[in-house]
């Protein structure tokens, strides 16, 4: 049964110059506090504001409540579904139809899910394993694309990297379902153009553990599930882990932070897996990398380790300094022109905590988004 959040409240602070920042970082570093959005959304818990509350007026800076109740809303998410375990029972025998893309969906499912779906599809997608979680889960990739006899470009689509986003894996999954459906139907030409010159890659979750562990244990942890050496706390954050700006701004050597960066750059299995994917194992030029998250609403570029822009910026936001991060990887390591990171809804009314009849309206503008993008790098290479 997860950990219950009774008497946590979400607090926005108007953070309004570089002092103020510096409060908030200070405030970050103490560990005391969950932030969902630095540096202006803070979880904190009812007997721990007053303390909050004193530092902030300390330093002249001003907050509003935002949310009341977080417990309400882990308990509101589930509003559609009627039965969480409905699609576990179907999952030894290929149902795609059977699939709901309006609810939330265990590992087991998104697993099975990619099974189905090159079982019903067969003619357009593959699946293929690039590794195993440190506790041992499969991960899984699907592959989307019209089959020729040429080198095909590629795409590389991940999400639920921090294990709390639940909105990251749910739309991902529904896009990957779009583009499949309108190709075989030939109702859009912007996709029978995208799939005919590139191939797709779904990664539904960077970060099964983590996002289980959410399910079972704790629905906002954020990070990995491997342990730390001489600490008793659990976890690096895995968008810290990645080679590029490993350990700058943005990051914490205390592996009790959110933050964490782990003990070595991929020291995480699986950000490892990616990298070796990347660098080891594929022959296809990857044009594009997405790494997608929650929540803000915001399109991200590189750089997101320091605050000067890549060369090609004109072709290119960055929310705030953060080292490590996948995107910059797959710009700077890879060598992806167009990598990126979003940001889905919303803007902090629900966080995390995001219901589930919102994700079909989530997934449906991200895809007419993506696909504005790829159609523009077709265009410009």
């Amino acid at each position: 049964m997860p950990l219950s959040l009774p008497s946590y409240q979400v607090l926005r602070v108007k953070v309004q110059s570089d002092n103020d920042r510096k409060v908030m970082n200070q405030l970050m570093e103490s560990g005391k506090y969950d932030f969902w959005d630095f540096p202006r959304d803070v979880m904190v818990h009812v007997s721990e504001i007053e303390e909050f509350d004193r530092t902030l007026n300390e330093n002249k800076i001003t907050y509003d409540m935002w949310i009341n109740d977080v417990q309400a809303l882990v308990d509101g998410q589930f509003r559609r579904r009627k039965d969480h375990d409905r699609y576990a029972r179907l999952a030894e025998e290929p149902a795609v139809h059977e699939f709901d893309y309006s609810v939330y969906h265990r590992y087991s499912e998104l697993d099975q899910w990619i099974k189905d779906t090159v079982g019903k599809y067969p003619d357009l997608t593959e699946e293929f394993v690039i590794g195993r979680s440190y506790e041992n889960r499969v991960i899984r990739v699907l592959k989307i694309g019209n089959k020729t006899s040429e080198d095909k470009e590629g795409i590389w689509l991940q999400s639920g990297i921090h294990a709390r986003e639940w909105i990251a894996p749910a739309t991902n999954i529904w896009m990957a379902n779009a583009f499949l459906e309108e190709f075989k139907d030939g109702s859009a030409n912007d996709t029978t153009s995208i799939l005919n010159k590139y191939d797709i890659y779904v990664l539904p979750s960077v970060n099964p553990d983590g996002y289980e562990y959410t399910w079972d244990e704790y629905r906002l942890w954020r990070k990995t599930r491997s342990p730390n050496l001489g600490s008793d706390c659990v976890g690096t954050d895995p968008n810290r882990n990645w080679a590029y700006g490993f350990g700058g701004p943005g990051t914490s050597s205390d592996p009790c932070s959110l933050i964490y960066t782990g003990p070595y750059i991929h020291s995480e299995i699986e950000v490892r897996n990616i990298v070796n994917f990347f660098t080891k194992t594929t022959k296809t030029r990857f044009v594009y990398f997405n790494d997608i998250h929650s929540y803000s609403q915001l399109h991200l570029n590189p750089w997101g380790y320091q605050y000067t822009h890549p060369k090609d910026f004109e072709d290119h936001v960055v929310l705030d300094i953060a080292s490590g991060i996948g995107l910059d990887w797959g710009y700077g390591g890879a060598g992806i022109k167009y990598s990126h990171s979003l940001e889905l809804r919303d803007k902090g009314n629900y966080g995390f905590l995001l219901p589930e009849d919102q994700i079909i309206p989530t997934a449906e503008e991200t895809f007419v988004g993506m696909k504005a993008a790829f159609m523009y790098m077709m265009n410009n290479p």
